[in-house]
Formats: C-alpha cells, sequence, structure tokens
C-alpha cells in the first residue's frame, strides 16, 4: 500500500542551512491551561462528562460575568448545563452546575454542539450506530436523525463518533470515528498511529447532509507500556470563527503521564476526498492524502498523571480580543475529576489573503470582496484577525503590514495605494451599504 502523509511540523530552524521552517505558521497559538473542580452541588452527581458546548452568556443575574455551557455524559443520556466565570485573561475562576436533564431515546453521547437560541437545540453524536442526532432543548426529545453514509458503519464497538463540531454560522458541521474503521487499519499503537475519517456535514436551517471525508492520522500512543488498555484516539473537534478545525486526541497509557492530550490545527487542503465511491469499501491499498495538521498543544491536564480530557469547545471572546477554549473531563476512571478545563485561544493575524507570500493591493481587493460579512467570514474573504467578520479593524491591519515581506518568500510588491484611492474605493462601499463593522 502507497499512502502520502502530509504533517505540517513547527520545525525548529535548521542550523546547518540556515533555512526556517518548511511550512506556514499556525493560524492560532494556545496558551497553557487553567483548571477548576465542578461545583454539583446543586444538581448531585454528575458522571462522564464527555462533550461540551456554548450556550452564551448565562440567564441568570450577573450575565455579563456568567457563561452558560451544556455538557453530554456518555452514560444515562443526561445533558448538563453549568455556569462559568472567567477572570479578564480567560482563567477560570469558578464552574457552577445549573441544570440537567434526560434526553430520550438514550445513546452513548460523545459530542455536542448547539444550533442557536432561535432552534433550541443541540446536535449529539453517539459512538454505537455511530449517528449525528438533533434534541430539543426545551424537551429532551429527539428532533431528527441524520443520514450518515454507511461506511462509518464499519467502526469498532465504542470506537464511533466521539466529536461533533458546528461553525458559528451554522452552515458546518464535522464530526469523526475515534479509531480506524475496520477496513480502514488498525487501532493505535506505541509506534503507529490509527487512521480516521473526518466528516463534513452541510447544514442548511434543519437539513443536514453528509460532504467530504478526509483521513486524519491520529498520533501513536505515548508509552510502550501494555499493561491495562492503552490507546490513542480523536476526542473531539473544534471550528473556529474563521473556519479553522482544531483536533483534540487523547492518549492512554500505563506511563506518567498515564493522560497525554494534544490539540492540532487541521488543514484539509490538498487531501484526498474519502466520499469517492473509491474509498467505500476501505482504505487498505489505496493511494491517498491525509489532512496535514500542526501541534498547537501537548500535555497533561493536571501537570502531573493527567486527566481524561474528553470535550472541548470556543467559548466567549475575551476583552483584549482573545478567545476562551473549554473543556471537560470524564471522570469515569479513579484519576480523574469533574474538571473543568479553559485554554485562551490568540489568533496569529495576516492581511496575506490570497496566501501568495507578499501583501499587496490583491489583498485589499480581497478583503474588499468580503468586507460586510459577519459572521462565518474565512481568511481568504479578508478577515485578517480571524473573528469571523470582514470589518474596519481588517483594512486597519492591511494598511499596517502592506509592502512588508512575509520572510523567506518572493516578492511581488506594487506601488503603494495613496489614502486619496483608498478613499476613492471606501466611499461607494459605504454608500452601497456594504460596510459594516
Amino acid at each position: 500500500m502507497v499512502m502520502k502523509i502530509k504533517y505540517c511540523l513547527l520545525l525548529f530552524a535548521v542550523v546547518f542551512s540556515g533555512h526556517s521552517a518548511f511550512c506556514q505558521a499556525a493560524n492560532w497559538n494556545l496558551a497553557p491551561p487553567s483548571t477548576v473542580l465542578l461545583d454539583t452541588s446543586a444538581v448531585g452527581a454528575v458522571s462522564q462528562m464527555s462533550g461540551v458546548t456554548y450556550l452564551g452568556l448565562s440567564p441568570l443575574p450577573a450575565t455579563t460575568l456568567l457563561h452558560r455551557f451544556a455538557a453530554v455524559q456518555n452514560e444515562g443520556g443526561v445533558l448538563l448545563t453549568f455556569d462559568v466565570v472567567f477572570d479578564p485573561d480567560g482563567t477560570l475562576f469558578l464552574a457552577k452546575a445549573v441544570s440537567s436533564q434526560i434526553l430520550s431515546p438514550s445513546f452513548d453521547f460523545e459530542g455536542i454542539a448547539y444550533t442557536s437560541s432561535t432552534r433550541n437545540s443541540v446536535y449529539l453524536a453517539e459512538e454505537n450506530t455511530p449517528g449525528v442526532r438533533e434534541f430539543s432543548l426545551a424537551t429532551g426529545s429527539q428532533l431528527q436523525n441524520v443520514a450518515i453514509p454507511p461506511v462509518f458503519g464499519n467502526s469498532r464497538a465504542n470506537r464511533g463518533f466521539e466529536s461533533l463540531a458546528r461553525s458559528p454560522d451554522g452552515t458546518t458541521m464535522w464530526t469523526a470515528n475515534e479509531q480506524a474503521l475496520t477496513v480502514d487499519g488498525p487501532l493505535a499503537t506505541s509506534s503507529a498511529g490509527t487512521t480516521v475519517r473526518l466528516l463534513r456535514m452541510d447544514v442548511a436551517g434543519d437539513s443536514v447532509s453528509p460532504a467530504e471525508q478526509y483521513a486524519y492520522e491520529v498520533d501513536p500512543i505515548h508509552g510502550t507500556s501494555t499493561i491495562g488498555s492503552p490507546q490513542s484516539g480523536l476526542s473531539d473537534l473544534v471550528l473556529l470563527p474563521d473556519g479553522t478545525l482544531l483536533a483534540l486526541e487523547r492518549s492512554v497509557a500505563f506511563t506518567s503521564p498515564l493522560y497525554l492530550n494534544r490539540i492540532y490545527e487541521v488543514d484539509p487542503a490538498g487531501a484526498t476526498d474519502l466520499s469517492d465511491e473509491t474509498f467505500d469499501s476501505g482504505l487498505f491499498g489505496e493511494n491517498y492524502v491525509p489532512v496535514s495538521k500542526q501541534i498547537l498543544w501537548s500535555g497533561a491536564i493536571d501537570g502531573s498523571s493527567g486527566q481524561n480530557l474528553e470535550g472541548l469547545t470556543l467559548g466567549p471572546r475575551l476583552a483584549n480580543g482573545d478567545w476562551v477554549l473549554l473543556g471537560v473531563v470524564d471522570d469515569g476512571d479513579p484519576v480523574s475529576q469533574n474538571t473543568i478545563v479553559a485554554f485562551t485561544l490568540s489568533a496569529n493575524p495576516s492581511a496575506d489573503f490570497d496566501s501568495d507570500g507578499d501583501i499587496d493591493g490583491s489583498d485589499f481587493l480581497s478583503w474588499q470582496r468580503g468586507v460586510g460579512i459577519s459572521i462565518g467570514a474565512t481568511h481568504a474573504e479578508g478577515d485578517a484577525d480571524r473573528d469571523g467578520d470582514v470589518d474596519a479593524d481588517d483594512l486597519a491591519f492591511w494598511q499596517s503590514a502592506y509592502s512588508a515581506p512575509l520572510s523567506g518568500l518572493p516578492l511581488a510588491v506594487p506601488e503603494p495605494l495613496s489614502n486619496t484611492l483608498l478613499l476613492g474605493l471606501l466611499v461607494p462601499m459605504i454608500a452601497s451599504g456594504r460596510w459594516r463593522s
């Protein structure tokens, strides 16, 4: 079998040649996490939180301080809501459970994604069918069962859909099997990873349809011990405001740490679409290109033995422009607790919208075409600060970076645009209503 592996690794500079890393820097940065133990006194026992999603500001008093999240438990079909207070820098201050609700019917739920206050529902990924189902937050009843490509019926027991992510504009969702389908390859070992399939889904209102599939190479198990049940798999996915996809991997082995988590930035560009019927019977013997990935963070949640971090979601934006990435721990083992985890996520802004290695007039034209998009904007559409919109902030960044070369890449810089020309380009947009900040 010939398989092309395309990892985009963040490498140190090559000393002997004087050249720097061979691939583009990641779009986002992660700071080490803070943790607090979830206060469950208001709801009683909480067990095995597996997925988490952000609902917005809490309806309780002091809503400017309280942010509400929902977590799904992988046993008993329970949906838990809890409120969180963050310090200004995104550090966790407290987390308190608010309510719990029984879902009907009940499955082994692992991933969760909130829709909107208007629709008032969540999509849940369950791993044993595997499937993606929508449930009402008001009643806890199932609203629909999403059609899934038949190839995912080859998932291994308890290794199906573990993840679910939804874009801020509600037009896209992603899920993936935790470890390789039986027709795609073996489970992970300490010397080799496992190949899973990312599934993208198109969303239009309440209609969800499967789209592309991509191979994703999970890292090997981080320890060599064969005691217990060592494994490595894909635990969750997150979609950021600019459309960037993050992947949470979890490795467990009877070593130190017991649990090791890794968070990667994923890029499907150039990867093979496996939804073609050629790959319906599996990946054995087939040629394909997996997605590329770049490491953003790797470590043990508590800094020692680690805990079973299973769920991850994009939380609120902070006053300084950074974002919170919030996670939940599954307490179903002797070392893990009902721990809430928060990373601070910061963007690497760039005005090279056409990704050609320079910042010039063509990048301004990309911004001009995208200006006014208020949610779900991509970097290519002119979103320099990667917050999902195209506005004056992005133009200001383009102006500050104009004619500044990107290191190590050829340049083709035109004559600078004068302020008069810039004003001449902007006035028609303002007059036509295309400008929205």
